[in-house]
């Protein structure tokens, strides 16, 4: 029941209050995606929707790692801040008790008070991970990593800051304006670095300064339509073997 609940928050449905600023093509894309994931479900019992991690397609494909966290940490704040000002809904007292077992977490927890070792306390934010999903044989010039497919995934860690990255993003029309604004101070931040460089790399240092005019002048390049942002179908054996690469993954303390 649960599972059936987490995939329909994950759609925009036709004739819904939400779906007034699509276009017929956006709304009959989304409605195939959700009829495909349930599909997939009913067909595959290793498979579940998962409470915390988000897929999101359409994503321009100048966003980077760093955007996308960006983005979910601002859609957080973004979704609280009108929800006090009653510009939408807040979450429901059933969507903010649902709480994600991480096990992992603890087990590391009592393994580090057994031994007498603390990892280094780091600063903590609502994301767990944001990841674009990259082509491996075409690099982006501008960024030097393989060129981005145009989607990927957050994880949040919570359950409630998931639907509220969801909720804010999805079909967000402001989106795209924002994500252009942070890339302008991202290549500003990465010329900057690159300048301080004792071998600085020339050639990179034209790629961003001339990707930075582009974008002053005629804008980043647009995707298709609004963010499609949907709860990650996960596979449990995938996810038992994420959870234990965690688990098992050697452990710095500072000096």
């Amino acid at each position: 029941m649960l599972q059936a609940l987490t995939l329909h928050r994950s759609v925009i449905f036709p004739n819904s209050s939400a779906d007034a600023s699509l276009t017929p093509a956006e709304i009959e894309r989304r409605t195939a995606s959700f009829n495909a994931r349930r599909t997939l479900l009913k067909s595959n019992p290793s498979l579940f929707i998962s409470k915390t991690r988000l897929s999101v397609r359409q994503i321009p494909i100048f966003v980077t790692e760093r955007l996308l966290k960006r983005l979910a940490i601002h859609a957080t704040r973004s979704f609280e801040d009108e929800a006090k000002e009653g510009e939408r809904p807040g979450l429901t007292a059933d969507e903010l008790s649902v709480v994600v077992e991480q096990p992992d977490v603890e087990e590391n927890r009592e393994e580090g008070r057994r031994s007498g070792k603390h990892k280094k306390k780091k600063f903590m934010t609502s994301v767990k991970q944001a990841k674009i999903v990259r082509q491996q044989e075409r690099v982006d010039p501008v960024i030097g990593k393989g060129r981005s497919k145009g989607y990927g995934f957050i994880e949040m860690n919570t359950h409630p800051d998931a639907l509220r990255v969801l909720r804010w993003s999805n079909n967000n029309a402001s989106i795209g304006s924002l994500l252009e604004e942070w890339w302008k101070e991202e290549l500003g931040d990465l010329m900057k670095l690159e300048k301080k460089k004792e071998a600085k790399d020339d050639a990179r240092l034209k790629r961003l300064k001339d990707e930075l005019e582009k974008v002053t002048t005629t804008g980043a390049k647009k995707s298709k339509g609004s963010l499609i942002v949907e709860f990650a179908i996960e596979n449990v054996q995938v996810v038992k073997r994420r959870n234990a690469l965690q688990h098992n993954a050697p452990v710095s303390f500072p000096r």
